[in-house]
């Protein structure tokens, strides 16, 4: 009898529980409704609070893009956790950005920090969240059109593809520059043979964009390749200040390497480079729809990219102040800071361990060119899909599943730029010229992006503090990054030429991506009225 009452009783038990658990599906169901309907109060659960009269624009504007996967439906998720994390270290960290800061001295390991703390944090943070939440091909454009509608959306993706055009070459002119020295052959040759520097860019350029045509799953290679390539430049660096630490006969620093000395403003001029030394982290979003698990995996390679890029910039930038080597090339100071340490080692010995140094910095630049001429070509096929580009961006390769006509079109305007920055300017001021366009550009769109994380993370009135942080440390890193562009960095001597180069090139690319989605817009509009 008491057995038979112990188990009507546990049955009860087990009977009020299911009811509960019951009730609750059906209070969370009824709670997700009344905040569809926009009747939420500003509870705190993680779907946006509408208005009470109808659908909220972003609630809109997600249902549309959700709606919209026609034209994504031929890409192949090729990327994997182990690509994206590859992919994260070879696009973000650049090893040259530690001679562009030589001249901060100590005081640029601060400076890492301060960048690391106040944009790279937050930067991650932002791409992390929003790649859970929404993992759309076009990455940083998808969100900023979500939270901000179709004319932000355009500007922020505009400046996102046309800092390609810009930055792109630079890295190909960097392999021209190296490619000599691993020849034994100086700067000054590059300078005075400018065809042959011209052909060497455009031939490892159109390889990284063939490769990125026959298929995602071949041209992450050169990307996974590159990283290894950076990883062993970052050893290299390493070794060398603990050889120089250990052994009484590596080299010393020649007097005419001393440091400069710099005013105030030429030391703000480098905040921006170090700033856009930590961009790239975004590029795995923006494959979001070639990603397997996006909302899985993008997130854990942030955490551990992200990690292992901010550890080899401080540790590198440490090393390179160690070896006591001030040359501030912007393209291969830092090799020759390895190589300046090792020098006492014997000829055959530095022969070799300078070849070495210089094949990996190669793959380092070939791997960072492939990666961001492939990611961002994401961009104008996701415009391209909403019509604000021509139809033929949109095109998805029938065989090799990739938007083949961006890649074509970026690699074109890349090969003519370098042709219009070789000529006419020395290597290394078309180098700082392009870098420094570049930079102005990629600013806004981080901008929009801080700016589209704090509006999709509103829940009905109230922002979440952590992220309310986040976004001003970001917003303010950034705007002063895209301010100091304007002034020369301190290898530069003239001023009026310099800005000239920045402010008409960021003017021009802007006002002709404006005139396009004038001329989308309005035949999006016609196209309507006709239906």
């Amino acid at each position: 009898m008491f057995r038979l009452f112990r188990l009507f009783r546990n049955l009860k038990k087990t009977r009020d529980e299911a009811q509960i658990i019951t009730n609750s599906r059906l209070r969370k169901l009824r709670l997700g409704l009344r905040i569809l309907r926009g009747r939420s109060g500003g509870l705190d659960f993680p779907v946006p609070a509408l208005p009470t009269d109808g659908i909220s624009d972003i609630y809109y504007r997600h249902r549309k893009m959700t709606a919209n996967t026609a034209g994504t439906a031929g890409l192949k998720r090729a990327l994997r956790l182990r690509d994206l994390i590859l992919l994260n270290i070879v696009a973000v960290y650049t090893p040259s950005t530690l001679a562009q800061n030589m001249p901060l001295g100590r005081i640029g390991l601060l400076v890492w920090a301060l960048a690391i703390l106040t944009f790279l944090l937050p930067y991650g943070a932002a791409i992390s969240d929003l790649s859970v939440k929404y993992p759309k091909e076009g990455g940083v454009y998808a969100w900023t059109r979500l939270a901000l509608g179709d004319f932000h959306g355009f500007v922020c993706g505009w400046c996102y593809w046309v800092n390609t055009f810009l930055y792109v070459p630079s890295v190909f002119l960097g392999i021209a520059a190296v490619s000599a020295l691993l020849f034994n052959g100086p700067a000054e040759w590059m300078s005075g043979h400018k065809f042959e520097t011209v052909m060497i860019a455009i031939i490892t350029l159109w390889l990284s964009a063939c490769l990125h045509i026959f298929g995602l799953g071949q041209g992450k290679w050169l990307q996974n390749i590159g990283a290894f390539g950076r990883m062993a430049i970052a050893l290299a660096l390493i070794a060398a200040a603990v050889w120089k630490i250990v052994s009484p006969e590596a080299s010393v620093v020649s007097p005419s390497a001393a440091q400069p000395d710099l005013d105030m403003w030429r030391r703000i001029a480098l905040w921006p480079f170090t700033l856009n030394a930590l961009v790239g982290l975004d590029l795995g979003s923006a494959m979001s729809e070639e990603t397997d698990s996006p909302g899985r995996n993008i997130p854990r390679s942030l955490i551990i990219g992200g990690s292992a890029v901010a550890a080899c910039y401080m540790l590198t930038y440490a090393a390179v102040l160690i070896t006591g080597f001030n040359e501030t090339n912007v393209i291969y100071g830092h090799v020759l800071a390895i190589n300046s340490v090792f020098s006492r080692t014997g000829e055959g010995a530095l022969i070799t361990i300078g070849t070495l140094v210089v094949l990996s910095e190669l793959l380092g630049l070939l791997g960072c060119g492939a990666s961001w001429l492939s990611a961002p070509a994401r961009v104008p096929f996701a415009i391209g899909i909403d019509h604000y580009l021509p139809k033929a961006f949109a095109r998805v390769h029938p065989k090799y599943g990739t938007p083949y006509v961006a890649l074509l079109v970026q690699a074109t305007v890349a090969t003519a730029l370098i042709f219009i920055n070789v000529y006419g300017a020395t290597l290394q001021e078309a180098y700082l010229a392009l870098l420094g366009g570049s930079i102005v550009l990629v600013m806004i769109t981080y901008i929009y992006l801080f700016i589209a994380w704090v509006r999709l993370s509103k829940i009905g009135d109230r922002i979440n503090g952590r992220i309310l942080l986040l976004c001003t440390a970001g917003l303010v890193a950034t705007i002063f990054a895209t301010l100091a562009c304007f002034i020369p960095p301190p290898i530069v001597a003239g001023t009026t030429g310099f800005e000239f180069k920045i402010i008409g090139s960021v003017s021009i690319l802007l006002a002709f991506g404006l005139i396009l989605y004038a001329i989308g817009n309005s035949l999006s509009k016609r196209v309507k009225l006709i239906g």
